[in-house]
């Protein structure tokens, strides 16, 4: 922030040899002051929430001072809030010209970006706001997150690299990072990173699910189990959740409590496709060929392209004595990219293709 100016004006002369002391009125404050006063009141409003009163400050101070890049910066950040964003871009724009290598400027603008679907752009905003502050880990952690959901996770976990080192406190980085490994297939460095998450910031419920997705994958059943209960101990309306424990269940040889999980997710989601399919499986598990065949039907009417259920069905079906349905089955399942769908129907002696 600027210091305000501090202007002292002598208005008048001395009238009948007495001393007259002059008063300024507030509309007539200098150009900069006036500025100043209005660039505060802006600032205030902006952190009470208050965006179109800080707009009308900001505008205020610009009209008194064009070349207040400050102001200008924080128009574009107010605009933002307000989701103005050609409005944000034009100020965040002028805002650089005046201040080039701002990094604040910088950042916002990639926001804005972001916010247009400009995401080519906001990378490289980002990247300069890295060049300008490297020790700002927003810009570092923001970047990430783009280069991650366009799959560059490489790239993106060491942008998370770069907001851990620029600030260690920061648990989303930490987070963020152990999803990265995820997809890098570095199970092990992503349960360190969710814990690490965890123990920053104990309420970040969705770092105890990925953690229990990454315990999984490396065949730790009881941890895994342990973290999704945490989970739905404190979150309960969350489906994925309920159908991932099923799994870790189903993986744990525990299929009735695979079924109540599945069953919970329904309920939670009647349009579920997985969360039927999944309990097909442990219904075929428990020899219950009807239920599974009917989860498995509903699992393939929401997602008819849905290569498991296809071949669930045709297990279950084949147990229910339906063989031309059963073969069926089969042959759409490796028509959808099962294979083995292929070598079910060879072993029951299925002609033909599936209708």
């Amino acid at each position: 922030m600027q210091k305000a100016l501090l202007i002292l004006a002598l208005l008048g002369a001395p009238v009948l040899a007495q001393a007259q002391v002059d008063s300024v009125r507030a509309s007539t404050l200098p150009g900069p002051q006036l500025a100043e006063k209005a660039y505060n009141s802006g600032l205030a409003s902006f952190n009470a929430q208050s965006y179109p009163a800080a707009l009308r400050s900001f505008d205020q101070a610009i009209a008194a001072k064009p070349d207040f890049a400050a102001a200008y910066t924080n128009r574009a950040a107010t605009r933002y809030e307000l989701k103005e964003y050609p409005q944000a871009l034009a100020d965040y724009d002028q805002a650089l010209k005046l201040e080039p290598g701002n990094y604040s400027g910088y950042f916002g603008r990639a926001k804005v970006r972001e916010a247009q679907h400009q995401l080519a752009e906001a990378d490289q905003d980002y990247s300069e706001a890295v060049k300008a502050k490297p020790d700002y880990a927003p810009a570092w952690y923001n970047r990430g997150v783009l280069r991650f959901e366009k799959g560059d996770y490489q790239a993106a976990r060491d942008d998370f690299d770069g907001a851990i080192k620029a600030d260690p406190q920061l648990a989303y980085a930490y987070h963020d990072r152990g999803s990265a490994h995820q997809k890098l297939n570095n199970y092990a460095a992503a349960t360190q990173d969710y814990t690490k998450a965890l123990t920053l910031q104990p309420e970040l419920l969705p770092a105890l699910l990925n953690r229990a997705t990454a315990e999984r994958r490396t065949g730790q059943l009881p941890q895994a189990l342990r973290d999704y209960d945490a989970y739905l101990a404190k979150k309960a309306d969350n489906p994925l959740a309920f159908s991932n424990r099923g799994s870790a269940r189903f993986e744990n040889k525990d299929y009735a409590g695979a079924i109540a999980d599945f069953s919970q997710a329904i309920k939670l989601d009647a349009s579920y496709a997985y969360a039927w399919n999944n309990r097909a499986a442990a219904q075929l598990k428990l020899e219950k060929y009807a239920q599974a065949a009917a989860d498995a039907s509903e699992a393939i009417k929401l997602k008819p392209d849905y290569a498991e259920a296809y071949l669930n069905r045709g297990h279950a079906r084949e147990m229910l004595r339906q063989a031309d349905e059963a073969c069926q089955d089969w042959r759409r399942a490796a028509e959808l990219g099962i294979a083995v769908g292929d070598n079910y129907a060879a072993a029951a002696g299925c002609a033909g293709q599936a209708q």
